[in-house]
């Protein structure tokens, strides 16, 4: 299995304490990960913007939070002994692999010059936005307005650094227009690690079936999010309330699917920055989901994609030294 996103990275920072990968309360640690029969999980070096900074940090710039949060990143995998994968290649020796993304484009200040810090870090996938407008383009939103805008020039510029380095653009949190900036101007493939189909959950986190096949005709993928405000329109009294269903991740797979292909399927649990009441806490839940698709008639060869083989081809897109494989 390859899972495209979690926040536990963020999550052990943000908290202090003493939990680390090895030992915490959160949906994933190095035991979990390895029961679970994960090859490859992509760790989000969130930069939390505006109130979401916890209070001890808000001193810190953008920048300086990023600095951190790879610090803690480092740290927690030497720990806990998962090597940093750098090169596709890594993938077919069948162990685990932590891949290194980031969320939150904001984070580099507007500064293209630092793209090949964080590639020498090991960023292999670099999130455009999350739910803030930034100096690279504008974030889902419920107002069409912002909704509607593109990418600034710095976005622009952000996407050939990445084609050059060899690092894949998020387009999860984008505005539409923004995806459909990324859609005519990448190189290769992009992705969209975490979102689900919006004709099933009308939100604005979610893709419309046009995105969907337009992802799959670049060769991307779309992480399926556990999120309950993703999965579902239900209401809850509380976050802690509601529900993350199989019922409801079977519905958008099965959608997306059907509108875009098996090639297109992908995870992306959102662990460790979802709450709720969650049917699958951990990766070792998952084959409740993939049986439950099985019984839904989606073939097993495109479980196995989305388990692990679309990610990784998507990755192995990626030449170790910079650009793109066009699909």
């Amino acid at each position: 299995m390859i899972d495209l996103h979690s926040d536990t990275v963020y999550a052990l920072w943000s908290r202090g304490g003493e939990e680390t990968l090895l030992s915490n309360s959160l949906s994933i640690s190095r035991d979990t990960l390895i029961r679970g029969g994960v090859r490859g999980q992509c760790f989000a070096l969130f930069t939390p913007m505006h109130e979401h900074i916890p209070e001890g940090k808000r001193h810190l710039s953008p920048w300086e939070i990023l600095n951190e949060l790879h610090d803690r990143f480092s740290t927690e995998m030497e720990r806990a002994a998962i090597p940093i994968l750098t090169d596709p290649s890594q993938l077919d020796d069948g162990a685990l692999h932590a891949i290194l993304t980031t969320e939150e484009g904001a984070a580099i200040e507007g500064d293209i010059s630092r793209l090949p810090i964080l590639h020498s870090w090991g960023v292999r996938i670099f999130g455009l936005t999350w739910n803030y407008e930034n100096e690279l383009g504008y974030p889902n939103s419920k107002d069409p307005e912002v909704m509607g805008k593109g990418l600034k020039e710095k976005g622009f510029e952000a996407i050939e650094e990445c084609s050059r380095l060899g690092m894949l653009v998020d387009v999860s949190h984008l505005s539409d227009g923004g995806f459909s900036d990324v859609a005519a101007t990448a190189k290769g493939p992009f992705v969209a690690t975490h979102s689900n189909a919006r004709a099933v959950t009308d939100v604005p986190r979610n893709l419309t079936d046009s995105q969907l096949r337009t992802l799959a005709d670049h060769g991307g993928v779309a992480g399926l999010n556990l999120c309950p405000a993703f999965l579902h329109d239900g209401k809850a009294s509380s976050p802690e309330d509601a529900e993350s269903r199989i019922c409801d991740m079977v519905r958008h797979v099965m959608h997306i699917y059907r509108t875009a292909g098996s090639e297109v399927l992908a995870i992306g649990t959102d662990f460790d920055g979802i709450e709720g009441k969650l049917e699958i806490r951990t990766h070792e839940d998952m084959p409740k989901l993939f049986d439950a698709l099985r019984d839904a008639g989606l073939p097993p060869s495109a479980i196995d994609m989305m388990a692990y083989g679309n990610a990784a081809r998507v990755i192995s897109s990626i030449c170790p030294g910079g650009t793109q494989v066009r699909r």
